[in-house]
């Protein structure tokens, strides 16, 4: 129940930020975007259709493609994006404290990047869609085997496309970089947990230096077969997982145990199991 609830909060949040970073940074900046956004972006300035009601109206079709070509397995992933996004979006676009709020381009495009890449990666962890035109990228691979990211690559391709004949080079090019941005932001944003080091140590003295780690810094650690490579020689590898906070005093201990171990430090971005996410239990 409360990954449920952690769950909703996370899709309520994305679509906010995503909403957000449309309205107020991207369209009040007149920045192409991608996806029914953009969509609704040429519509506004060709025939001054509310973008919210474009964005809407869209997603309701596309949501239906999805539930009867597709399956409800799948159409209930965006069924909360589908209506939330647009009901968001309108309430930006109506209230004026949120309009000419960043009128700098290039702060707006890297922030707006960032909300985009934050709200996604949000509702992605969610195990939910954001839906819109990602919809007929899935419906096209399931029927004809057409790669997803092509197919969504030439769709937002072809949105950004019909945007150049009302927008600058710079815009273009900003909105191009935004969704640079994003792709890198989302993937910080799935993979982000606590972060902590991953310490590799070859040495021979391994059952001392497994010894310390354990009782004097009360840390998990794991000896691992190995050979060595020019002696040929049977050995262990010893492999730890720790908070950056003890790495110093680590280092300095297996210095003092074998000043030539051969010691390899990695970031590691997210950890889970015992000791980590599950509670840790001497036995």
């Amino acid at each position: 129940m409360k990954q449920k609830i952690l769950n909703l909060v996370y899709i309520i949040i994305g679509n906010i930020f995503i909403a957000l970073a449309v309205n107020t940074l991207i369209l009040e900046n007149h920045i192409i975007v991608g996806g029914t956004s953009g969509i609704g972006n040429v519509l506004n300035h060709y025939f001054n259709i509310p973008v919210s009601l474009s964005v809407g109206c869209l997603n309701v079709c596309l949501f239906l493609v999805g539930l009867f070509f597709i399956g409800k397995k799948f159409a209930m992933t965006t069924l909360l994006s589908t209506f939330l996004f647009p009901i968001i979006l309108q309430f930006f676009e109506t209230h004026s404290m949120f309009h000419h709020y960043l009128e700098d381009p290039l702060l707006a495009a890297i922030l707006a990047a960032c909300l985009v890449g934050v709200g996604i990666g949000l509702i992605l962890k969610a195990n939910a869609s954001t839906g819109g035109v990602d919809i007929l990228a899935i419906l096209l691979n399931k029927k004809f085997g057409f790669p997803v990211h092509i197919v969504l690559n030439c769709i937002d391709l072809s949105i950004l496309v019909l945007q150049f004949t009302f927008n600058d080079t710079t815009h273009v090019i900003y909105g191009i970089m935004i969704v640079m941005i994003t792709a890198v932001v989302l993937n910080k944003t799935l993979t982000q947990g606590t972060s902590l080091v991953q310490l590799t140590v070859i040495s021979d003295h391994y059952e001392d230096i497994k010894q310390s780690i354990l009782h004097e810094f009360d840390a998990g650690v794991t000896l691992l077969a190995s050979e060595k490579g020019f002696t040929q020689e049977n050995s262990k590898l010893l492999l730890s997982v720790l908070p950056y906070r003890k790495l110093p005093a680590i280092k300095a201990k297996i210095h003092e145990i074998d000043p030539v171990a051969f010691v390899i430090v990695s970031h590691v971005e997210e950890v889970g199991g015992k000791g980590f996410t599950l509670e840790k239990r001497n036995a």
